[in-house]
């Protein structure tokens, strides 16, 4: 082995050259260098999270969808019991005129006793006076009654075919008979009121008032199969049922206005027997060999 040439090989002077740099430089630029780069790292250490959360969120919010039950939606359930047949009601009720409303000043109490108040008067409107209940005075009307309905002569009641008539706004029916009593809407049942208002008198008695407007007057006596006539003692036959119709302002009830009407309004059905007989009749019969 030359230890000459090995002595005089190439050394490289990195180690040598860095105590140099080291002291080429002082203390203070080095530590700014490196606070420089720790707040740099501290920098990139927080953001890069915040980039990265951004990044992986959703475009856009889902909404859930609706929880589907398995439970069947049960169906109404059908009844058997028969729905009442409604009543019209009268949608045209008066509103009372507004009253006058005092100024501010008018009501204002003074502050001072010396102090000079001024008060204004506000004329109040004249509120019109109500229409009295009464009998029109054009008791034109269309009325459609049977004036003979032919009965079984053993039957004690007959139901009165539905009854057309037209004109007035307001209507009283007043229906009355001997040795009869009159039923109407739900039988076998005295009734007066229909939506909260009284619109009948004397249900199942011999004098009969129904009184509103023309579609419920006719509403009540056609409903049900009719107005329903039964005779108090033996059969219907050969008895009669008086009706008279008044054209009024208002509804009313009292029996006072049945006789202020048009004879042309004034009805009467007779309720004839038919002629069934029940005799045996005999025949010969003559047998052919």
């Amino acid at each position: 082995m030359e230890f000459g040439r090995w002595a005089n090989r190439p050394r490289l002077d990195v180690f040598e050259r860095i105590p140099l740099y080291m002291a080429s430089h002082q203390p203070k630029v080095l530590a700014k260098r490196f606070f420089a780069l720790a707040v740099v790292g501290v920098i990139l250490s927080v953001v890069a999270p915040v980039i990265a959360d951004e990044n992986s969120a959703p475009s856009g919010t889902e909404m859930p969808a609706p929880e589907v039950s398995g439970e069947p939606i049960p169906a109404d359930t059908p009844t058997d019991t028969p729905s009442e047949v409604p009543i019209p009601t009268d949608t045209t009720v008066a509103s009372p005129s507004p009253s006058a409303m005092p100024s501010p000043d008018a009501t204002r109490a003074p502050s001072d006793a010396g102090t000079e108040t001024t008060t204004v008067f506000v004329d109040e409107s004249p509120s019109p006076s109500p229409t009295p209940v009464g009998p029109l005075a054009d008791q034109r009307m269309r009325v459609n009654i049977p004036n003979v309905l032919p009965v079984d002569p053993r039957a004690t009641s007959r139901n009165l075919p539905a009854i057309n008539l037209g004109g007035p706004r307001y209507l009283l029916a007043c229906i009355e008979g001997s040795n009869l009593y009159f039923d109407i809407y739900a039988k076998n049942s005295p009734q007066s009121f229909f939506n909260s208002e009284q619109l009948v008198s004397g249900d199942m008695t011999s004098q009969l008032l129904i009184s509103g407007t023309t579609e419920q007057v006719l509403a009540i006596m056609n409903s049900y199969g009719g107005m329903k006539a039964v005779a108090t003692r033996s059969a219907i036959g050969s008895l009669y049922a008086r009706l008279s119709f008044v054209a009024m302002t208002e509804p009313t009830l009292e029996s006072a206005f049945c006789n202020q009407g048009s004879p042309s309004n004034f009805r009467i059905v007779y309720f004839r027997g038919l002629g069934l007989g029940m005799n045996l009749i005999k025949n010969s019969l003559v047998l052919k060999r």
